[in-house]
């Protein structure tokens, strides 16, 4: 599943083919449809969400009536997806840990991959402290760093009950990525260090050098039955870049 910017996109290149069948420019579909020209290309581009009145009218145009069903669920669920990361917003990012503990409560088994940061079950308080602290100020959430952190502490506790099982796959510049002081990272380390013993805790470092495919997104595999990524996104309202989450089901 894309991230919500690249999922207007996808529907942006969907509705450009649509036009291209149609055998009509974007200029000849604004004149047939009464908008400025600039707002073909910005709706193909990504870069502004078409409304339900607008699809039809497109789709009216192009001769794609057929098509529109589909679209206008698209457009909701991309609607529903902006709502969410709204409300993570205005709720702030100790919310967001919480429903993150509650999600794990209900796992068994946790697979794990990440390219830049500690993942959020094996990192201790200073570490977590710090890196919100930075999203904070770039990002611009709510600032409840200490209710995060506690609620992210107690995410962290999890694993080390013997219900569950984590696997974790890290490249080896996390563990000197720099992004926290580097105290914090020597007790971030010998923290990692003590899990490595338990029985349902797998560590595994990807060693620069190391050939692989070139990683995209870090993700979370819960139970074989949902993968949880989480990217930057660029053009969200009011921000320069957001934080997104999207979840993607893998079986009933």
């Amino acid at each position: 599943m894309s991230t919500v910017n690249e999922a207007k996109e996808a529907l942006g290149n969907r509705l450009r083919d649509i036009r291209k069948d149609a055998r009509l420019t974007g200029r000849e579909l604004a004149a047939l449809t009464g908008w400025h020209f600039t707002k073909i290309s910005k709706i193909e581009h990504g870069r502004t969400m078409p409304s339900e009145a607008d699809l039809e009218l497109w789709c009216f145009h192009c001769r794609a009536e057929s098509d529109l069903p589909d679209l206008l669920a698209t457009a909701r669920t991309i609607e529903k997806a902006y709502a969410e990361l709204r409300r993570l917003h205005r709720a702030g990012t100790a919310r967001y840990q919480r429903e993150l503990q509650e999600r794990d409560q209900q796992g068994r088994r946790f697979r794990t991959f990440t390219t830049s940061l500690v993942p959020g079950p094996l990192q201790i308080a200073d570490y977590a402290a710090t890196i919100l602290t930075d999203a904070v100020q770039m990002l611009g959430h709510p600032a409840d760093i200490e209710q995060t952190v506690q609620a992210r502490m107690e995410r962290a506790k999890l694993v080390g009950t013997a219900s569950r099982l984590y696997h974790f796959v890290l490249l080896e510049n996390v563990l000197n990525a720099g992004v926290v002081p580097v105290e914090i990272m020597r007790a971030q380390l010998a923290h990692m260090l003590t899990l490595q013993p338990m029985p349902n805790v797998n560590l595994g470092i990807i060693p620069r050098g190391k050939r692989r495919y070139m990683p995209l997104h870090e993700f979370t595999i819960t139970d074989d039955t949902a993968v949880t990524m989480e990217t930057f996104s660029q053009g969200y309202p009011q921000s320069s870049l957001c934080w997104s989450r999207a979840i993607v089901g893998l079986r009933a």
